[in-house]
């Protein structure tokens, strides 16, 4: 892993208070990357700043609702002001949902698909302008298996709105790919099968840790971190990771 590719670069991590978002702040920033930390709980976020801080990196969190566009416009902008600058976005932030919790709360599915989806898709269109004019950039989306056809993916028909939003994400990931393939703008799709992070716990799922089925997140993270490290003339277009269960 070549660690000088990350020396300094910018690094916008949504859902980067807690999970997967975390580890792959902690990690980049013991590579010498700069880190803007995005979620709702303050908590959380300082956390981590703290921690890469004690570690003797550097990092500043922003409070932000990613599907709220105002506030991801002025996070940008915020950004910018601290940092002068945005190597890398990394959207991570989202929610878990099934059709058991949805008979309880069926706003879960608009919730969903504004998080899963929108959220992305608010960060990348505040960002991409400046990848355009300054001619390179990376786009780093985290989906899901459950956004994909050709390997199974746990019980599809039970989780449909939240397949939905996966979907939604590869078809856009895939046109801005293509829309981007001339340029050095790079676009990935990451798809995981599922790990042992905070989203079943906070989406109240029963049983949401140390199941069978899950990786580790802080491997889940080291693959993305590969990826980011990589050539700038390399691009991991799209990864699928799975659990081997034996």
């Amino acid at each position: 892993m070549n660690s000088s590719n990350l020396l300094n670069k910018v690094i916008v991590i949504t859902g980067g208070g807690s999970g997967l978002g975390r580890s792959i702040a902690i990690k980049v920033a013991d590579l010498g990357a700069k880190v803007a930390l995005i979620a709702r709980t303050e908590k959380e976020l300082r956390e981590v700043k703290d921690l890469i801080i004690t570690k003797k990196g550097t990092a500043e969190y922003y409070i932000c609702d990613t599907r709220n566009l105002d506030q991801v416009k002025n996070t940008i902008k915020n950004i910018f002001d601290n940092f002068q600058q945005i190597d890398i976005l990394v959207n991570n932030a989202g929610i878990w949902t099934d059709e058991d919790l949805e008979k309880d709360n069926s706003d879960l599915r608009n919730t969903a698909l504004e998080t899963n989806v929108m959220g992305h898709i608010n960060f990348t269109y505040e960002v991409l302008p400046y990848f355009k004019k300054r001619g390179e950039g990376y786009i780093f989306n985290v989906i899901s298996t459950s956004g994909i056809g050709d390997i199974p993916s746990g019980n599809n028909v039970l989780w449909k709105t939240y397949g939905a939003t996966k979907w939604a994400m590869t078809g856009f990931t895939k046109a801005l790919r293509d829309e981007l393939k001339d340029t050095k703008i790079k676009v990935t799709g990451f798809h995981p099968g599922g790990f042992d992070s905070m989203l079943y716990e906070k989406a109240k799922r029963s049983n949401p840790h140390n199941q069978p089925w899950m990786m580790k997140t802080d491997d889940v993270a080291d693959i993305i971190v590969f990826a980011l490290t990589r050539p700038k003339d390399v691009l991991m277009e799209r990864i699928i990771v799975t659990k081997i269960i034996q």
